[in-house]
């Protein structure tokens, strides 16, 4: 079980997170949702201390973080366990997608370049991306290079991969890759924190949903009850808009 406790983010005077607590079970994908500045990816970056808060605590691996009491070291030691999957690929410019994957093996791992390069291909291989391995991102389409960062992530072999939008900065028709991606590596049994807008996929992926708020869990519970029998009336009236903006607006 992954526990997150007590966490809390302001910027300023605007309190983004508010005292949020929840657990994921191990091996499962547990999806975020909930209107666009409601502090989804805020959350995400906290347990990956790309922003810290003023308050919370994460759970791994029986070893607890205290994420807004950080060092470099603590830092350090819980990025060891955590992947994140941002919604633009911050893919290095200047490196192909292998060295891409490799990097954080030799820089942060400290392998040798040999082993790093062995790792590195079964991951681009298990995201169907080994014939462009040594590719630029610049040749590379959108979906293309979301798959060579999700890719490096898995490299790392974290306990935990965030997921922050990765279909957001896609076009239409390359979102479908990225999403069998997901599927692929949720059916091997990684735990995953998914923030998607991606409702279908969300409610076919994912064995927990939460629903965030104004900084606040509202609801979470299956798929089936969050999207079947909410509870909330703000849950449900946020699933009848989405709802209406997926409807399409005539049919022939």
């Amino acid at each position: 079980m992954i526990e997150v406790r007590h966490l809390s983010k302001r910027f300023q005077n605007n309190v983004v997170l508010d005292d949020v607590s929840f657990s994921l079970k191990e091996g499962e994908v547990t999806s975020l949702i909930g209107p666009s500045g409601t502090g989804k990816s805020t959350l995400l970056r906290c347990l990956d201390q790309l922003e810290i808060p003023e308050n919370g605590s994460i759970t791994l691996n029986g070893e607890k973080y205290e994420l807004g009491k950080h060092s470099r070291r603590s830092t350090l030691a819980l990025r060891r366990q955590t992947g994140m999957v941002f919604q633009r690929f911050n893919l290095f410019e200047r490196k192909t997608a292998l060295e891409n994957v490799m990097e954080g093996l030799v820089t942060v791992r400290r392998l040798s370049r040999a082993d790093a390069q062995e790792i590195a291909l079964k991951e681009l291989d298990k995201v169907g991306m080994l014939p462009w391995r040594d590719h630029y991102p610049r040749h590379l389409s959108g979906g293309q290079q979301q798959r060579v960062a999700i890719a490096r992530a898995l490299a790392m072999k974290p306990q935990l991969l965030l997921l922050d939008e990765p279909t957001s900065a896609l076009d239409p028709e390359l979102v479908g890759e990225v999403l069998d991606t997901i599927r692929n590596v949720a059916d091997e049994g990684l735990t995953m924190l998914l923030v998607s807008h991606e409702m279908s996929f969300v409610q076919k992926v994912s064995k927990q949903v939460i629903f965030l708020d104004g900084g606040h869990i509202v609801e979470s519970g299956t798929p089936g009850e969050v999207f079947g029998r909410p509870k909330n009336d703000r849950t449900r009236d946020f699933l009848n808009r989405i709802s209406r903006l997926e409807q399409p607006e005539y049919i022939i």
